[in-house]
């Protein structure tokens, strides 16, 4: 029968080896990134600004690129939809059926 593993199996890390949750985050978004912030160097707040202005920028266009493309989408149906009205009705009036 399988035991379940005991805290003493663990795997020890030193400290600054460890990478936590808001690491990985920033090597899935820049691993370049990362690997500066490991290596000592920092972000200056200017540059903090203008990513949270790219990414609000970046999420305010993809929203509106859904929202104009459901839309758009809607529109061609409709308009697929009475032609296709349209030549059912011709076929039927003009006896071509």
């Amino acid at each position: 029968m399988h035991q379940a593993p005991d805290s003493r199996d663990r795997i020890s890390c030193p400290p600054g080896e460890m990478i936590n949750a808001s690491e990985l985050r920033e090597f899935v978004f820049c691993e370049r990134a990362w690997w500066l912030s490991r290596q000592g160097y920092m972000v200056s707040a200017n540059a903090q600004q203008q990513r949270v202005a790219g990414v609000t920028f970046h999420e305010r266009r993809a929203g509106a690129a859904r929202r104009g493309s459901n839309a758009q989408a809607l529109w061609w149906a409709i308009l697929l939809m009475l032609a296709a009205l349209a030549l059912w009705l011709a076929k039927s009036f003009l006896g071509m059926g």
